[in-house]
């Protein structure tokens, strides 16, 4: 389940902040037909604060892409 959340969180990050060689419009949306790999510096479960992330992914065609992007850490929540 976490995964799953982590995975969610990581792909709507990667709406605001795409960097693409082309211009993003971030009303066209990502063309991910399957994702190789999604890796964080730190882990967002025991960080608070923003944390640096990359997603490797084949598009539509079968290019290879890699996002950078920055997700929100939720380690230190009270609650």
């Amino acid at each position: 389940m976490k995964y799953a959340l982590f995975a969610a969180l990581s792909l709507a990050s990667a709406f605001a902040a795409a960097q693409d060689s082309a211009q993003y419009d971030r009303h066209d949306g990502l063309d991910v037909a399957k994702v190789i790999s999604i890796k964080s510096a730190q882990d967002p479960e025991k960080v608070s604060g923003l944390i640096d992330s990359k997603m490797v992914y084949l598009d539509s065609a079968g290019v290879t892409h890699t996002l950078n992007y920055t997700i929100q850490g939720y380690g230190q929540q009270n609650g």
